[in-house]
């Protein structure tokens, strides 16, 4: 019989699937799932399988201090480490601290950081890890339905018949809840799954449909739904009219994305819009899942806005379905509950709310106006306030922001100008920005409670003693309050006492967890359905519909000169891989990081699997090896997680453009350019050089006009006048010509290639055109010359391949260009 040492919720993602924590015959720490779990029901995936082996590896040992990063760590005392703090927090305005803490916290330590700096540090600068990855999904759900909080529940997959991902690789980033829906599938083959991604991923592959849509569209795409949807009948006109507000305005915006414009926005079919209206239109219930694809972008909240207006413009919740936010780590969700963003306070309260900052202000018997009425600096947005020295101290807490914030260089840049304290288990990456670095503990050594994606909350226990000068996040707050002077208010003794303190901050509001206690746990709160009657927490008590504006990215694409980056996990490594990274099992074929690139993309730019080539931005490069595969033409997918030990982490290409409202970065949509060691040789054949010298003669004396034929055709796409006409003729023809009589002499044809290039740059041609003037070329020389097929095509290969020759100069002059800026 095997001793079971412990329960807790998995540590990883948001599914928060419940563990038992054995000790074999041997034994040995283990870990499997726990069949009493709502979540799992026993289910796991590979990721926390070999936790017990690593835990102990790479841990802080102690306090750790420098005064210049320069220098090298000295062992210091605890008591010292409260004293420089303390020292630098009284110094220091209260606006120059920043607190970027962590979805990876317990929820009493979420409290208490929480507690200490926007009740009596005095400050709204406390942001968390959630700004990069749910942020985006947060606005939208307190603007359609008044709160955070996904409506529904894992309950709602087992009878449901159509899933829809959308920016969402869940049997990879939520393994267990897809599995969940892959045997629904079983059940019940009828059932539908569709997921709308530009990378054909795992969850792609058991698709009833794959929509390969081009990142950053999203709102259009759905937009373009409700468009169908009202043109044809098929709204819920009873639920809009009885449980929504304002869907006239939702959609006068969606009426300007019909499928024949949504279409080319996207690059996808038409059809496939129909196709996504009818599911949504007959199915007997749908679930749409979305994680990063749809947050992640400077038009993020706007796309959470438009995929739940298709819920509400068909009725689509509860018993018809759920808009369902999965969150990517295992407390994000508990994080939210107790206000842990920069707007945020216990019980689903806002700042910005009198009535939320007096309660509070009361509950923790602190002076009225002692709470800062307005939102505190985002933490993208906190990197110029560090640069500038706005901002003097940054504190991170439990977090790896120096491998996952976007502009990493621009990142580092604010890390070195500012003092920087690093409260962790393990030395991470942002170890090497620190001034001060604080040992923790972790999962397994600590109890305490996370909420899951489907806000059902479980009890950790600890089940192993942490290292001897580690200390719980929760008691460095609270020690460190007492060297303040603040020991009254921070006087707990255990994480039960701190639950028991918070739970009564939810008492009477929707998250309402009042009457629980640990022994209580796992329960979820809310109910299967949060708003069972359909009524919400809006003053109207109805949901809203919004208007959903689509914005296009930040960074500009032109492809083929430029491609779009987006970013995301793989299989079996979590975040920046501090504790998964350390698992040879989970290592494997995922040791090294890779960028994927579309199979022709990859034979038009000579690259093969394996290949390691040169990835720029205008914020800076990697070098990184290739895999080539299943990915919508123009874009390129990279992990995120792999951190400085590798060399380059892919953050360093990736915009900190943020959304408006929800100021989370758009960390799905970059515009890089490749640059490879080999490039594939741009030939011809002999055959075909061949065909086109024997035909010359039959085509010189009229070759100028072809060739002026071609261009006045493309005359106002080219955006070309007739003198340009006649140079570009000119050029072209001398260049065909060498080709054909002197196809040895490579100086002059490079001389000529540079005069062409630069006549074209005069005229602002881009990469791009170089297929609109094969496009003219090939009209003209079939408008004059009688040939057979077979010599017509050699005479279009032959142009291209001399084209191609010139745009690669036009290329690396505007790629230097956009670099330099």
């Amino acid at each position: 019989m095997s001793e079971v040492l412990a329960k807790a919720q998995c540590p990883y993602c948001g599914v928060s699937c419940g563990l038992e924590i054995f000790k074999d015959k041997k034994g040995r720490i283990k870990i499997r799932g726990d069949k009493t779990h709502p979540a799992n029901f026993g289910d796991v995936c590979l990721k926390p399988i070999p936790l017990p082996k690593v835990m102990d590896t790479g841990r802080v040992p102690f306090p750790l201090y420098r005064e210049n990063k320069k220098d090298q760590f000295k062992e210091i005392s605890w008591e010292e480490a409260f004293e420089i703090i303390a020292n630098r927090l009284l110094q220091n305005q209260p606006d120059e601290n920043y607190f970027y803490i962590s979805g990876q916290l317990t929820t009493e330590d979420s409290y208490i950081i929480n507690k200490f700096v926007k009740g009596f540090l005095r400050t709204n600068n406390i942001d968390a890890n959630s700004r990069l990855c749910m942020a985006s999904a947060v606005m939208g759900y307190k603007l359609s339905f008044g709160s955070d909080g996904p409506p529904g529940s894992y309950e709602d997959i087992d009878d449901s018949d159509a899933f829809i991902f959308v920016g969402s690789n869940a049997a990879w980033a939520h393994p267990v809840l897809f599995k969940r829906v892959l045997r629904r599938k079983k059940e019940y083959p009828e059932s539908k799954i569709i997921v709308i991604d530009p990378v054909k991923t795992a969850t792609a592959e058991k698709a009833d449909l794959w929509i390969d849509i081009k990142p950053g569209t999203d709102t259009a795409l759905f937009n373009s739904i409700l468009y169908i949807l009202d043109k044809k009948g098929w709204l819920d006109y009873d639920f809009i009219s009885k449980h929504t507000e304002g869907f006239l305005e939702a959609l006068e915006e969606a009426r300007k994305y019909p499928p024949e414009i949504s279409s080319k926005i996207c690059d996808i079919k038409e059809s496939q819009i129909y196709k996504l209206a009818e599911i949504y239109a007959f199915s007997k219930k749908v679930i749409s899942f979305w994680t990063m694809g749809l947050n992640q972008s400077s038009n993020g909240t706007m796309k959470n806005l438009s995929l739940i207006n298709v819920h509400l413009a068909t009725g689509r919740i509860n018993e018809k379905g759920c808009p369902f936010s999965l969150t990517g780590q295992p407390n994000a969700m508990g994080g939210r509950e107790v206000g842990y963003l920069i707007n945020g306070l216990p019980g689903y309260r806002d700042v910005r709310n009198e009535e939320d900052r007096k309660f509070m202000e009361n509950f923790w018997k602190i002076p009225e106006g002692s709470i800062k009425d307005k939102p505190g600096i985002s933490a993208v947005e906190a990197v110029d306030k560090m640069i500038d020295g706005s901002i003097k101290l940054f504190w991170i807490v439990c977090t790896n922001p120096a491998v996952t914030m976007p502009n990493l260089n621009r990142f580092w840049k604010a890390l070195r100008n500012t003092f920087v304290i690093v409260q962790d288990a393990y030395m991470t990456d942002s170890v090497d920005y620190a001034n001060l670095v604080l040992p923790a503990t972790q999962w397994g050594e600590k109890e305490g409670v996370m909420t899951g994606s489907d806000r059902t909350i479980t009890y950790n226990r600890a089940f192993k003693k942490p290292p001897p000068n580690a200390k719980h996040d929760w008691q460095i707050f609270c020690e460190l309050a007492e060297k303040l002077g603040w020991k009254d208010h921070f006087s707990y003794r255990s994480s039960r006492d701190i639950f028991d303190e918070y739970k009564k901050t939810t008492e009477g509001r929707l998250c309402d967890i009042s009457s629980l206690n640990y022994e209580d746990l796992p329960r979820q709160w809310g109910g299967k359905w949060l708003y069972k009657d359909k009524k919400f927490p809006t003053p109207s008590g109805k949901a809203r519909f919004n208007r959903a504006i689509f914005k296009e990215p930040e960074d500009k694409i032109k492809y083929p000169f430029s491609f779009i980056l987006t970013t995301g996990r793989t299989k079996k490594q979590w975040h920046t891989m501090t504790r998964t990274g350390k698992s040879l099992e989970l290592l494997g074929d995922e040791a090294e990081p890779y960028i994927l690139i579309n199979e022709r993309d990859a034979f038009e730019l000579g690259i093969v699997d394996n290949d390691y080539i040169n990835v720029r931005s205008k914020r800076g490069q990697i070098y990184i090896k290739t895999r080539v595969g299943s990915i919508k033409r123009g874009v390129l997918f990279a992990p995120f997680g792999y951190g400085k030990i590798h060399h380059f982490p892919t953050n360093i290409l990736v915009s900190d453009a943020i959304d408006p409202i929800s100021k989370e970065p758009e960390l799905k949509f970059s515009t890089v350019y490749l640059k490879t060691k080999k490039k594939r040789i741009h030939r011809l054949s002999d055959e075909t050089y061949q065909t086109v010298k024997a035909t010359y003669n039959h085509v010189k004396n009229f070759l100028e006009d072809a060739i002026e034929i071609g261009l006045n055709s493309k005359k106002n796409q080219l955006k070309i006048d007739n003198e340009s006409i006649k140079l570009i003729t000119l050029r072209t023809r001398e260049l065909i010509e060498l080709f054909i009589l002197h196809p040895t002499d490579w100086e002059k044809a490079m001389i000529l290639n540079e005069k062409i290039a630069h006549l074209y740059i005069s005229l602002n041609f881009q990469p791009e055109d170089q297929k609109i003037l094969t496009e003219g070329f090939s009209r003209g020389m079939r408008k004059i010359f009688d040939l057979n097929r077979e010599d017509l095509l050699a005479w279009e290969y032959t142009y291209e391949f001399l084209s191609h020759g010139v745009f690669e100069i036009v290329k690396r002059h505007y790629e230097e260009k956009e670099l330099k800026k």
